[in-house]
């Protein structure tokens, strides 16, 4: 059956207009998601109607065209299942029009027929715009094998590579992608042809890191580099070498990596968080709080963005190289994350009033925004939200804004008052292959650790407080906040008589909760003892500072104020002998993996002049005849 001339004119122009209406959208910058459902939806009846009719040469390239735009259309809608059925559809009525007759159930032997067939005619450019809609699907689907199989069809006087390299053989594709000025399509096949060469060499490179083959994954990149590509997608490509670099131990080439995104698209903060890292393993404190200050603000700039401004490609990466591809390729900590890291390493640096202003900002954006206590699929995790609490007050602590410290451990309080147990008698499990496990007396197993926490969190919030009234002169809160803390802390018993923190130096969350809840102990009675002294209850803080000692052995500054303690008792000898013990001790203390709100304090409201005490305990020793004494 003929179909007349003017027929296919008119569907050539229907198609052309329905393209013309895209790209009038699409080169606004702003195409509107409906925009694309209408053409697609113009394209489908189209292509229904071309359909309705037997395939014939005379219409087979207005035929292809139409459903080259309408599968390129319909590739961010339907599933590639869907897609793929149109596809072969197509390519069946593409043989069937030059009388050939094949079975569409086997994709592998109709494409060898189309190649076939079309080869070296005037149909193969349209022909050729197919099977890149053939390479979207299975690049989507990351059937490398498929793509490698195909293109070497396509190719077949090439000289095949012996290994069967994929980035090899896409490199010395040749494919024909003349257009057709009579007919538009919605994606010029040369522009679809290079964007699958871009994203497959992307693509197979995060398969080659996702295999720890960091040094093949880098020539993927590299090579990518070297493509014309989308910025955002080109800043993409940077990081991902720049993680390579990193991986195989090239931070400076990792940070120049970091760089180049940075100047393809500032906007993307990936390689802004990835420096830091980088920064902190070189030990550059300072760059790397620097790297996460600017992220921070890329943060405030860009949070309240609408993505549907953002000009929606037609073919886009992210369609390309599949939603779990993407997520790792995207990965960018969340506003939570970047906030607290940022702030806890300012504290770590002992940029205190900057770490204090970072910490009440993160407090408030907690308060303010529940959508960002939605945890991120990040390296680093972002810690429990009364963590986050007592980091702050420590940070403003240190900064010393004492009254703010106190304001803030009281919400913990608040909050962990109800949760605490009345006593909570652990017994460590030991597993030969694995971590401790903690079981509990009259506790179910799983809420075991969560009321550990309630306990930890309730003890350190009064210990800061503690701390804050010290330096406040204000002993009698201080002594009672003290008090608090131990009398929450001792709720909590280890059923195991060699347990100590010297055992707990090693894998575990658990193992790291006792051991904490014992450095927290020892603190604790140390800070009490320090509080008794300034109030000359001697015996008392005596009593608290051996216990400390038991508790958390080690600690240099409560070794010095025991001994400063003996000596006010005019136990001159004791502290004679205690000091030279431990001046001589070569033993360090296991070290064992705090809490930053635990971390070694860098001043006490009622510090302890050491030299002065040396002093002291030297001028006696010799008046002693520097004898051992008892």
């Amino acid at each position: 059956m003929s179909v007349t001339p003017c027929l296919v004119d008119r569907w050539a122009e229907e198609n052309n207009n329905i393209v013309r209406k895209w790209k009038e959208y699409e080169n606004r910058r702003q195409p509107l998601q409906d925009v694309r459902k209408h053409c697609y939806a113009e394209c489908l009846k189209l292509q229904q109607k071309i359909q309705g009719l037997p395939a014939t040469t005379e219409q087979l390239k207005l035929e292809i065209t139409t459903s080259y735009n309408t599968l390129i259309l319909s590739l961010s809608y339907s599933k590639p299942k869907e897609t793929q059925h149109h596809l072969t559809n197509s390519l069946v009525r593409a043989l069937e029009a030059v009388g050939a007759q094949v079975s569409k159930t086997d994709l592998d032997t109709l494409l060898q027929a189309v190649l076939k067939t079309f080869g070296g005619t005037v149909y193969q450019p349209c022909i050729h715009k197919l099977l890149l809609i053939q390479w979207a699907i299975w690049l989507s689907e990351g059937q490398f094998e498929s793509i490698l199989h195909l293109i070497q069809q396509i190719n077949p006087k090439k000289k095949i590579t012996p290994s069967g390299d994929l980035l090899a053989e896409i490199q010395n594709l040749t494919f024909s992608i003349q257009e057709d000025p009579f007919l538009l399509v919605a994606m010029a096949a040369k522009d679809l042809k290079d964007l699958l060469h871009i994203c497959t060499f992307v693509s197979k490179g995060v398969e080659q890191m996702r295999k720890e083959n960091y040094t093949e994954a880098l020539v993927a990149f590299q090579e990518a580099a070297t493509l014309s590509s989308p910025r955002a997608l080109l800043a993409h490509i940077h990081t991902l070498t720049g993680l390579c670099f990193t991986k195989l131990g090239q931070p400076q080439s990792a940070l120049q990596c970091y760089r180049k995104a940075l100047e393809v698209d500032f906007s993307y903060q990936r390689p802004l968080y990835q420096s830091s890292l980088v920064y902190r393993q070189l030990g550059n404190s300072h760059a790397e709080i620097e790297a996460l200050h600017l992220l921070h603000s890329a943060v405030l700039l860009h949070t309240e963005r609408d993505s549907s401004s953002t000009p929606a490609a037609l073919i886009s990466p992210d369609m390309l190289l599949g939603s779990e591809q993407m997520a790792f390729i995207s990965q960018v900590p969340s506003p939570v994350l970047i906030l607290h890291t940022l702030a806890h390493r300012c504290v770590l640096s002992d940029r205190n009033s900057e770490g204090a202003e970072f910490y009440l900002d993160l407090l408030a954006s907690l308060q303010s925004d529940s959508r960002l206590h939605v945890p991120m699929s990040d390296a680093l995790p972002v810690p429990r939200i009364p963590v986050i609490y007592l980091e702050a007050a420590f940070a403003v602590l240190k900064a010393k804004r004492f009254w703010d410290a106190i304001a803030i451990c009281e919400e913990v309080i608040a909050k962990t008052a109800d949760l605490i147990p009345e006593r909570l008698l652990l017994e460590p499990h030991h597993h030969s292959a694995g971590p401790t496990e903690l079981a509990a007396v009259g506790v179910e197993s799983e809420a075991v650790e969560e009321k550990l926490d309630c306990v930890l969190w309730s003890g350190a919030a009064y210990f800061l407080q503690g701390h804050a009234y010290l330096q406040l002169k204000d002993t009698k809160e201080a002594l009672t906040s003290f008090t608090r803390a131990i009398n929450q802390l001792v709720k909590v018993c280890v059923k195991q008589k060699y347990w100590t923190v010297n055992n707990l130096g090693q894998t575990g969350d658990s193992d790291n909760k006792v051991a904490t809840l014992e450095a927290l102990k020892g603190q604790t009675l140390a800070g009490r003892g320090m509080c008794f002294v300034e109030r000359g209850q001697l015996k008392e803080a005596l009593r608290d500072f051996q216990l400390s000692l038991q508790a958390s052995s080690g600690c240099r500054n409560t070794e010095m104020w025991l001994v400063e303690t003996l000596w006010r008792l005019d136990r001159k000898k004791e502290a004679a002998a205690m000091w030279k013990q431990n001046y001589n001790s070569t033993d360090s203390p296991t070290p064992v993996d705090l809490p930053l709100y635990l971390q070694t304090w860098q001043e006490n409201a009622t510090h302890l002049d050491h030299s002065n005490l040396n002093e002291k305990m030297e001028k006696f020793i010799h008046s002693c005849g520097d004898i051992t004494m008892t």
